[in-house]
């Protein structure tokens, strides 16, 4: 790189001041001399020689934007010759005319911000103690392995503890809900959500003396080491590996802590479980055979159920109810004569959840461990209580901090279980420690069976050995030694409280906080009061440090806790002005807390701390940016910073960090304004960015480092930022080469479920200030992440995407105007060798399954989509039902089927089934928002729709090819089609509203028109042959009021009476968003039995 300096015109030469901080004489003659410099149009030099720690440099920085014309020659080389304008040496770098010249190991240089390679994520260090956790809550490929506190782990400081070293670490459902933000942390129980790490329930491993143990913990169990409380260890049986004990504390210890402990479970007890072919169904009906307990449970297949009889012998189909709809319900009423249940465990929501109810007999005991209906607060009725029942919640993790001695019984009854054989370990998919992001989406995914676990060591092959020493690369972290006192002048401020609970946080147990007032708000004593019932050490000082021998006896009591670790200095008095109205006492007043403080703990702690670790002193970006008005508060904020650099020149840990505008707490929040100010070209960073700064400055090898949020922020609309955004959401989605993406695909589409959504959600809103709904996201193309690099703000790009019809559209992916296979499998969270039995979902009146990919992706089965193609007969719905009857049977050649349809499809998947009875096979049917009787009402709008002339019926057919593809005002389109000409001007203004998408010209849109009247016609004299006799379910959108009968006439074809299930949303909405997931939910009955 080449830096050309323009040649400037000779001046004069400058006028000279030296400065010291010795006595503050110079500041009136600063101010006539500044004067003088205007008036003469002479540059003012500013002077500073044989005092390293002087604060020249803020001191010139911040009085540059209050005088054009000041230069600051700075002379830190005690070798260097006495400052002459004719010495060589000086005149030389005058000619360059810069204004800051510091000189110092016989070189000329100067001070600029320049940026860390603040890549957390990348940088990393071998370590023996590290954990997995979420750099980022709602981001999975932010996990990663973070540096663990136990390196200053004393035993004899944890008697009820126990070091374990961690083979084998099962993640559990709540750690993805909660990694991927979709729980919060505030519905734990305890104090969970304080903590930093919450991921993680449990693990195998050995102890400190080699020993193979399983256990129960809080938080942190995906780690290396950790420490688990002595009473929830087990011994794991000989016969086990550590990968088969890894699988068992959790599943067993939720089934024993419901069933026994709450619900008091006794031999001859009737129990219900729900889910019995998941872990804590396993789990449970293991416990209740065991005990002489009647098991009555729900599956969801018939490859479930015979694995429930296979793993349990005593299980006939008389114990097995089928968990498609509530009809467990009659079939636990019927085995039991009416009785019910003693005890239900359930994990079944909504309808399903008041049917378990139901179920239970008098005194009976409801056992809930799922979070659906309690986290959404959900209704349940009162009358369930008139039988003297009773409910109960169970959250595994209040053991932790039970007073009751649940969680003693917890650990005897598995002891006695694994003894008895009662337990037994479940089936398990294992990573390595490495693929933590690769396990969190596959236990996402629901493809799993059994557990999902990390292997973090390999298991030695003897049962008692000393562990095997692992190291992995993780992120380095700052911890305290428990040992050691810090100290914090200054600590009882906004930012000191703040830095004082970070520092317990990473592992201080002894503290020194100085203020000269002392505890003096309600706020203060807390917080100390807080700190001292949790075990730390906490001594108020009100020594007053900008004194020698303050300082000194600071550090010497602080010496009598134990060795000082840690001294920071957070003091800071504000006296602003301009120069012109600043007098010598507020340059004393600004100084004294800041660089007469640091230099006397400076000296002090060269004599009376020689196990020092940490010497910080809290700076200002006022020191290296400048500011108007802070001239003294920039003078004492860079000598502090100069004393850092002798310090660390010395061979001593020192660091001064210039903190721009700290938010949330402090001087700005408490003097200035807001968390929107802008100082000194900083906006408030906010606390908890500060201190997750510390992690990177703290390690920093530099005496002086900077940390700050620029006012200019940095937009999200270039090319790169572009780039970053489309990889970032392409990543989570799976999609690993964003280039051969078709642009108007949704996400949805693309198979995004509801965890990816509010993983992509939270980062649209982090890191490119994009808020968008749910909703938005799900209808969200990659067009529209592209379009954002033309310019203009991608939030609004992205969020209201230019509409050409009076800005009530909302562009959606556009399907295929004639698909070219009839059967296309869908995106859906079943591998793609299962051997489940499929479901085939049949088109909407365009003939492509497009619309249906958000509902396939929210489902655990195979998904095919049968489409309308140039071959498919057009003559009646029986032909183009049994031609599509030949292309399912290359599927799957036999029964039981499940048929779906939408819309138009439902009467095609209804004509589909009738065929299918005929040739003996059995079949359900799903109909998503229509039927035979829905079609035929539809169709008497279309009837002869190319009558020209007829300006009503051609609106309607070009309103409802748009209506196909795009979000309109039904009414209002058609009535300004109708407005038009002709045919051809309508078609026009149909091109024209798609042309940001579409790719359609009008020819192709009039086939269009042509295909849709053929098709309403055909479906309009379509009428069933027979009465259906198989199981049908109608999911009906509960906004869409086209027709009057509540079960769409389906009753009058259908010899059972068919489900009807309401869902939110319009007739296109029930495809999106939670509503989609609704209906994945009640076709997911269908498949368990």
């Amino acid at each position: 790189m080449f830096v050309v300096q323009v040649e400037k015109e000779e001046v004069g030469k400058p006028l000279v001041l030296a400065v010291t901080e010795r006595n503050l004489g110079w500041l009136e003659q600063l101010r006539m001399a500044i004067r003088d410099s205007s008036a003469q149009k002479l540059p003012l030099l500013l002077l500073c020689q044989g005092e390293n720690t002087c604060g020249l440099l803020g001191l010139v920085n911040c009085l540059r934007w209050e005088s054009a014309h000041l230069r600051c020659f700075f002379i830190r080389d005690e070798g260097a010759p006495d400052f002459s304008l004719d010495h060589p040496l000086y005149a030389s770098q005058l000619k360059k005319d810069l204004l800051m010249n510091v000189y110092q190991e016989g070189q000329w240089g100067s001070y600029r911000h320049v940026r860390i390679d603040d890549n957390r994520a990348k940088t990393t260090l071998q370590v023996q103690h590290a954990y997995v956790n979420a750099l980022t809550r709602g981001d999975l490929a932010s996990l990663r392995w973070i540096e663990g506190p136990l390196s200053y782990h004393r035993p004899e400081l944890h008697p009820d503890n126990q070091l374990c070293h961690v083979y084998y670490a099962p993640l559990n459902f709540r750690d993805v809900m909660l990694a991927t933000g979709k729980l919060s942390p505030d519905a734990l129980p305890g104090n969970m959500a304080g903590q930093d790490c919450i991921l993680g329930a449990e693990f195998s491993g050995r102890d400190c003396s080699g020993r193979r143990v399983m256990g129960l913990v809080p938080a942190r169990g995906m780690a290396t080491t950790l420490l688990a409380d002595k009473r929830m260890l087990w011994p794991v049986p000989d016969h086990w590996t550590l990968e088969e004990a890894s699988t068992v504390p959790v599943v067993y210890c939720t089934s024993y802590y419901a069933l026994v402990v709450r619900g008091h479970m006794r031999p001859g007890d009737f129990l219900l479980v729900h889910a019995g072919s998941g872990g804590v169904g396993l789990a449970s009906i293991a416990i209740a055979l065991h005990m002489g307990v009647t098991v009555f449970t729900t599956v969801g297949s018939q490859e479930k159920r015979q694995f429930l009889k296979n793993r349990f012998p005593q299980l006939t189909d008389r114990n097995i109810a089928n968990s498609r709809d509530t009809s467990f319900e009659q079939h636990v009423l019927s085995e039991t004569q009416g009785r019910g249940v003693d005890l239900v465990l359930n994990s079944l929501a909504e309808d399903k959840l008041q049917a378990s109810v139901r179920c239970l007999a008098r005194h009976g005991r409801f056992l809930e461990i799922g979070k659906f209906d309690l986290s959404n607060n959900s209704p349940l009725g009162m009358s369930m209580f008139l039988k003297n029942t009773s409910f109960h919640g169970i959250l595994l993790d209040a053991l932790f901090d039970s007073n009751t001695g649940d969680n003693l019984e917890v650990v005897r009854l598995l002891s006695e279980g694994v003894k008895s054989g009662a337990v037994q370990p479940l089936p398990a998919t294992v990573f390595a420690d490495s693929q933590a992001e690769q396990a969190f989406r596959y236990l996402a995914s629901g493809k799993h069976i059994g557990k999902v676990v990390l292997q973090i060591r390999d298991e030695e092959p003897d049962h008692v050995t000393p562990p095997t020493p692992k190291l992995v690369a993780a992120i380095p972290r700052v911890y305290m030694n428990p040992e050691k006192v810090y100290v914090l002048v200054g600590g009882l401020g906004g930012f000191g409280l703040e830095l004082a609970n970070w520092l317990v946080l990473r592992g201080a147990t002894r503290l020194v906080l100085t203020s000269r007032s002392g505890l003096i708000t309600g706020y203060q004593s807390r917080c100390v009061r807080r700190w001292r019932r949790t075990g730390i050490e906490v001594a108020v000082s009100s020594v007053d440090c900008a004194d020698a021998g303050g300082a000194a006896q600071l550090l010497g009591e602080a010496g009598k806790l134990g060795p000082v670790g840690g001294v920071f200095n957070l003091a800071a008095v504000l006296k602003d002005a301009l120069l012109d109205n600043l007098g010598e006492e507020d340059f004393a007043a600004a100084c004294r807390p800041k660089a007469d403080t640091a230099r006397n703990l400076d000296e002090a702690s060269r004599r009376l701390c020689p196990e020092l670790d940490y010497f910080v002193v809290f700076s200002s970006v006022v020191s290296g940016r400048g500011n108007v008005g802070q001239a003294n508060y920039g003078m004492a904020n860079s000598a502090m910073e100069r004393v850092c650099e002798r310090r660390q020149a010395d061979g001593l840990p020192a660091l001064a960090i210039q903190w721009g505008a700290v938010g949330d707490v402090g001087m700005v929040i408490d003097n200035i304004g807001d968390n929107d100010v802008v100082i000194a070209g900083t906006v408030p960073q906010r606390m908890s960015s500060c201190l997750a700064s510390l992690d990177v400055l703290l390690h920093h090898p530099h005496p002086v480092v900077a940390s700050m949020v620029l006012a200019e922020r940095k937009s999200s609309d270039n090319g790169g930022g572009q780039v970053g955004l489309l990889d970032a959401v392409a990543k989570i989605i799976g999609i690993k080469n964003v280039k051969k993406l078709n642009p108007k695909v949704t996400l949805a589409e693309m198979g995004m479920d509801s965890l990816m959504g509010a993983e992509i959600k939270q980062t649209l809103e982090r890191n490119y200030d994009i808020v968008l709904t749910p909703q938005d996201i799900r209808t969200m193309t990659f067009g529209h992440l592209m379009e954002k690099s033309v310019g203009g703000s991608a939030a609004q790009k992205i969020a209201n995407p230019d509409s050409a019809h009076s800005g009530k559209t909302h562009v959606e992916s556009l399907p295929e105007l004639m698909p070219s296979r009839v059967l296309e499998r869908l995106e859906s969270k079943a591998m793609d060798d299962s051997k489940d039995r499929p479901l085939f979902v049949v088109h909407a009146i365009d003939g492509s399954v497009g619309h249906l990919r958000a509902v396939a992706a929210e489902l655990s089965l195979p998904v095919w989509g049968v489409q309308c193609t140039a071959q498919t007969p057009s003559s009646t719905i029986q032909d183009m039902a049994a031609f599509y009857i030949t292309h399912i049977q290359t599927v799957q050649p036999n029964g039981p089927y499940m048929i779906g349809g939408y819309s138009y499809g439902a009467m095609v998947a209804f004509e589909i089934g009738l065929q299918l009875e005929k040739k003996g096979e059995q079949v359900s049917i799903v109909l998503l928002d229509g039927s035979p009787a829905y079609i035929t009402h539809h169709a008497l709008a279309f009837k002869n729709v190319h009558e020209k002339g007829s300006a009503v019926k051609e609106a309607q057919i070009v309103a409802n090819i748009m209506n196909l593809y795009i979000d309109i005002d039904y009414d209002q389109t058609k009535d300004e089609l109708e407005g038009l000409a002709s045919w051809e001007e309508r078609l026009a203004k149909c091109v024209d509203v798609l042309s940001r998408v579409s790719p359609y010209s009008p020819q192709q849109l009039t086939e269009v028109a042509e295909t849709l009247n053929v098709r309403m016609v055909v479906g309009d004299n379509y009428h069933p042959s027979e009465k259906y006799q198989g199981e049908v379910i109608l999911c009906k959108a509960k906004d869409n009021f086209t027709i009057p009968e509540e079960d769409y006439g389906l009753s009058k074809i259908c010899k059972r009476t068919p489900q009807v299930h309401l869902v939110e949303g319009n007739h296109k909405q029930i495809l999106q968003g939670d509503s989609a997931k609704r209906i994945a939910g009640i076709i997911t009955s269908l498949e368990r039995a």
